[in-house]
């Protein structure tokens, strides 16, 4: 009886404890769809934000050089990132950051993409200890410690930012 008990909650409990994916809400505060909560590329290619994360996407040219030394130094790497979608900034950097991440080849599995609603809450994912005050925040971990961040838009461009973090950690 116990193994039975155990088998069935694995096979069906542990999808109690999942968040979903890709949550598009009616924000009430905006008046808009916006997606809230844990998501991934798919949900920002989703027919609803496709448009504008395509076009930034495909727009952007990462800087060869910077991409170059990108790539010698993602080993170990996390990253985070809170975003919005009803977020003009958000909009814009989001894409070419996943261009980025693309050209160095980047693991999506090591990233952790968290779009928040217009009251900055992020449904059931607790962003509380992230300590988000603007959006979109890119977040570089390594080895669980935050080494730096890139909030709103970068200094000179996300990847020479990007770069910057990782040389002086």
């Amino acid at each position: 009886m116990k193994n039975i008990l155990i088998l069935l909650f694995l096979a069906f409990g542990s999808h109690l404890f999942a968040q979903e994916m890709n949550k598009i809400i009616a924000d009430p505060e905006l008046e808009k769809d916006v997606l809230v909560g844990m998501c991934n590329r798919d949900g920002l290619q989703s027919e609803v934000f496709a448009e504008y994360f395509n076009e930034g996407y495909s727009s952007y040219a990462p800087d060869a050089n910077v991409v170059k030394q990108l790539k010698k130094m993602k080993k170990g790497l996390e990253i985070v990132i809170v975003m919005a979608t009803w977020c003009g900034d958000s909009k814009e950097q989001v894409p070419h950051f996943y261009k980025i991440l693309d050209e160095i080849g980047f693991k999506d599995s090591k990233v952790k993409l968290i779009s928040v609603d217009g009251a900055k809450t992020a449904g059931d994912t607790d962003i509380s200890g992230l300590g988000i005050e603007r959006v979109p925040t890119f977040l570089f971990y390594k080895e669980g410690r935050e080494i730096g961040k890139i909030v709103e838009s970068p200094t000179s461009s996300l990847e020479k930012d990007m770069l910057l973090i990782l040389t002086l950690n």
